[in-house]
């Protein structure tokens, strides 16, 4: 339904970068043993607590029908996919909620891809990629931005061409 690798990123960084960086390490500049375990569990830690403490905020608790009923009813909607395991759903969360501050008169609303609840949604607007911003203005799609989000302006302009 969606890529496995960027929805499970942060894991990747968390099991595999260690090994890899380790290796390299290992081949290229030293064979102390002593270096590389305390590499590899530097790396491992830090990641296990980007994964812990850098988490997006949870999920808007709404059924299918109270979705639909917002976005028939709301002038402005955006819907942001994400994946709490994803790195770019991690790194996009200051932009993210510096938009919701800076624009009001958007109705946000965050649902998570592993939510059983919207898989239909995810498979009608081919969500594979988190994040995902769907834009809808008076009850009818309008416009997508996928990817990682660095800054709130670009989401912005990006609903905002005329």
């Amino acid at each position: 339904m969606f890529s496995w690798i960027n929805h499970n990123s942060l894991y990747i960084l968390i099991f595999f970068f260690p090994i890899v960086i380790t290796t390299v390490v290992y081949y290229n500049f030293s064979k102390n043993k002593f270096l590389l375990i305390s590499l590899f569990v530097f790396l491992t830690l830090l990641f296990v607590l980007v994964k812990i403490f850098f988490q997006p905020n949870a999920t808007d608790d709404i059924d299918q029908v109270e979705l639909d009923q917002i976005i028939n009813n709301e002038s402005e909607v955006i819907i942001e996919f994400f994946s709490p395991n994803c790195m770019g759903c991690v790194l996009s969360e200051k932009a993210v909620n510096d938009f919701i501050e800076k624009y009001s008169e958007y109705k946000f609303i965050k649902l998570d891809v592993s939510d059983k609840r919207y898989s239909e949604l995810v498979m009608k607007n081919f969500i594979t990629v988190t994040p995902t911003f769907l834009y809808f203005k008076n009850g009818k799609f309008n416009d997508k931005y996928v990817g990682m989000l660095s800054d709130s302006e670009n989401l912005y302009e990006k609903f905002n061409q005329e």
